[in-house]
């Protein structure tokens, strides 16, 4: 449901990688997966790293729940106003945070992890770039409720719930082509 190379996929099916990029093909020429991006593993050619497209990841899920969730969401936003609605959505995320982001006085690498691992409880892939003290997180896959709701509006959830994670300002930054993000978020590194 995020991001994988063949190598990884055929070690969770069990079967070759030639036989996984063969079907990552046909997944591909379906709409089903594309491309996020290519890294490098050592000496040799470059691996693909898969994500599901958003048809990708409405096949691969239940639609019931993320279809029932997003028309809520629409109606939501229909019936308390954008202005009430994006508070909601921000109130939520600080409740996220606190419910489950790390102890006041944790690392940055800790509260980063507590992030990332909450995302991809959302069903949000995530790529890390460092660049110390500038970090970027790309959100390479949209969650299976945001086409409920507008793109700005899922920026400023994922915006809200890292500043209070992290405990630090964070940025919204337009998505960079080389990463394809969904969504990239900007922050420095805190010096406590």
């Amino acid at each position: 449901m995020g991001l994988a190379g063949a190598s990884e996929l055929a070690r969770e099916l069990g079967i070759t990688q030639a036989r996984v990029r063969q079907h990552l093909r046909t997944l591909m020429r379906h709409g089903l997966v594309e491309v996020a991006f290519a890294r490098a593993g050592g000496p040799g050619p470059r691996e693909r790293v898969w994500r599901p497209t958003p048809k990708g990841q409405g096949n691969a899920r239940p639609h019931r729940v993320p279809s029932l969730l997003a028309l809520f969401m629409r109606a939501t936003r229909e019936r308390v106003g954008r202005e009430t609605f994006v508070e909601l959505l921000r109130e939520t995320a600080r409740l996220l945070a606190a419910e489950r982001g790390p102890a006041a006085g944790a690392p940055l690498s800790e509260r980063i992890k507590a992030l990332r691992g909450l995302l991809d409880e959302l069903a949000v892939a995530s790529r890390l770039e460092e660049l110390p003290p500038v970090y970027r997180l790309h959100l390479l896959t949209l969650s299976p409720w945001e086409p409920g709701i507008t793109a700005s509006e899922a920026g400023l959830f994922y915006r809200a719930l890292a500043e209070d994670l992290l405990a630090t300002e964070v940025e919204l930054l337009s998505p960079s082509a080389p990463h394809r993000a969904v969504h990239t978020l900007q922050f420095h590194e805190v010096l406590n």
